[in-house]
């Protein structure tokens, strides 16, 4: 058989296809990274179906390593609202010192079980999701290291098992905790909004797919141009140059999407992620589940401890602590998931108003949902872009 371009994006179009709808069915406990690692193992080592550059023959990954990173990170800035993380102030707090927590442990702990090098590749990880681990496995198939690439891509893949079941336990007892304080009586305080934004709303001649991306592309550049001058990496300054744009209105939120190019770069961004898996032996796979798991674990407790001190002083409850801190670990949707969940639980059968269980709903979902944005979006972005030239040099 010959394996022409469009067959390999076919063809991996299916296996990622395939582990999008086992996540979906097992509503997200089931990574669909993990689903698509598991497959390309099976059919590229065990049963050499695919060959190993099934990937590259694709030309997903290229879409990355020269225009798709920076439109992704100038995208995800952009969608950050101002309003929402100044009236969770407390909860960015929170978030930051639990991302702080599993740096500070995998890199003392985690460096002393397992080395330096594991120990850093794990925390942009760890404390994020998929942008982070895009950064650090580009870093390292550059640099020639897919064991690196895959260490970090089955840190991400296998983050929410550990990260789920912490969120649903201590989301369930600061559930149980507002209520029985009556919590879910008292109405609720909205701040007065910021308003930063100079530009109106983009009219309709100019509300156009390629428009979108342009816009996009011109803070990207942007951005490597301030990279170029300030020695910044460009992971922070693609983000800090979407945050800026989009808070003026110069970046309409999810611009990527409006543009229709969405998902075409999320799925190259995944094949970024898991090129080292591809020929990679089972036994090789294996030896690899100690390392990550004792991380991700040794990142938990991290978050854990820093999340609950810091909690202490903004008289917040370890539970509700906890919960906040390990969206790092957890990403949206699964933070909206997971709150929405234990929200519904907890009203059930309560005779509580509408009004009632929607502030239930409200103490709990605004925070998951800033606290992800926050470590996902932007701590774990910084620290990998900070930990890959150090990495790799």
């Amino acid at each position: 058989m010959t394996w022409t371009p469009l067959l390999a994006f076919a063809v991996i179009a299916v296996i990622f296809g395939i582990g999008d709808m086992i996540a979906a069915k097992t509503k997200g406990t089931v990574s669909s990274i993990i689903v698509v690692i598991l497959v390309l193992l099976l059919f590229s080592s065990v049963f050499p179906v695919l060959p190993p550059d099934i990937l590259a023959k694709s030309g997903l990954p290229g879409i990355i390593s020269t225009f798709g990173m920076g439109l992704i990170l100038v995208n995800l800035g952009s969608m950050l609202d101002l309003n929402d993380l100044k009236r969770e102030w407390k909860t960015l707090l929170v978030s930051l010192a639990a991302v702080l927590g599993v740096v500070a442990l995998q890199m003392t702990l985690g460096t002393a079980l397992f080395g330096k090098e594991m120990a850093m590749a794990a925390t942009g990880p760890t404390a994020g999701a998929m942008v982070a681990t895009m950064i650090l496995t580009e870093a390292a198939n550059t640099a020639g290291r897919p064991e690196i690439a895959a260490f970090v891509a089955a840190v991400m893949a296998l983050q929410v098992l550990i990260g789920m079941p912490i969120a649903s336990f201590c989301l369930r007892q600061e559930a149980k905790r507002f209520i029985n304080v009556g919590g879910h009586l008292r109405d609720a305080t909205v701040g007065k909004g910021i308003q930063v934004r100079l530009l109106p709303p983009t009219p309709e001649l100019l509300d156009k797919p390629n428009i979108h991306l342009a816009r996009l592309a011109l803070v990207a550049v942007l951005g490597a141009w301030v990279t170029s001058v300030t020695g910044i990496p460009t992971g922070i300054t693609f983000l800090v140059g979407g945050i800026i744009f989009g808070a003026i209105g110069f970046i309409e939120p999810r611009a990527l999407q409006r543009a229709g190019a969405e998902h075409l770069v999320i799925l190259a961004t995944y094949c970024s992620v898991v090129t080292g898996f591809v020929g990679m032996s089972v036994e090789q796979f294996g030896s690899l589940l100690l390392p990550v798991f004792s991380m991700l674990l040794i990142g938990a407790l991290g978050v854990v401890a820093a999340a609950s001190l810091v909690g202490r002083f903004l008289h917040w409850s370890p539970w509700l602590c906890a919960a906040v801190g390990i969206c790092c670990m957890l990403g949206y949707p699964k933070t909206y998931a997971v709150s929405m969940e234990v929200a519904q639980g907890a009203v059930q059968g309560k005779n509580f108003s509408k009004e009632e269980e929607e502030r239930v709903v409200q103490h709990l979902l605004p925070k998951m949902i800033v606290s992800g944005t926050v470590s996902v979006s932007v701590t774990s972005v910084v620290i990998a872009s900070l930990v890959a030239p150090i990495l790799f040099s």
